[in-house]
């Protein structure tokens, strides 16, 4: 029995994945996170009830499906602010800049530069805090409609 849900929990982890290839950044970001996150919740909740391997193969791809969702949206927002204003700057590349040290005033200087505009939810927050973006630059883009 412990074969075959393995042999499940594979398939449904590549089944999940193998969209990822033309996938953006965030969607395959949030896909990875969101199947790592739910197997080990599925996992230990699964094995409360002597489940553990199921219920990981099941929180894998409720996950990972989230996640990528998720990360989707997020890839479309930047299509379309891309589309309307070229110079846009991407949530992705603001989180480079933060993660590489770049100070704030920098990076606000460039959101103001580019007239980049930034409409921000909790998980679009969770992801720029995740990344080291400062809540001087987040309270900045929130501000600035």
């Amino acid at each position: 029995m412990k074969t075959k849900t393995l042999l499940l929990c594979c398939l449904v982890l590549a089944v999940a994945f193998a969209g990822c290839e033309s996938a953006g950044a965030k969607t395959k970001i949030g896909a990875v996170s969101g199947g790592l996150i739910g197997a080990t919740a599925g996992g230990i909740i699964g094995h409360q009830s002597g489940h553990g391997l199921e219920g990981a193969a099941i929180g894998a791809a409720v996950g990972a499906l989230s996640g990528g969702l998720l990360g989707n949206a997020m890839d479309q927002k930047d299509k379309e602010a891309l589309a309307v204003n070229p110079n846009y700057i991407p949530l992705t590349k603001i989180a480079e800049m933060a993660k590489s040290g770049t100070p704030d005033a920098i990076i606000i200087s460039e959101i103001q530069r580019t007239n980049s505009v930034y409409n921000l939810n909790s998980e679009i927050i969770t992801y720029l805090k995740q990344n080291q973006v400062s809540d001087k630059v987040i309270d900045y883009m929130m501000q600035n409609k």
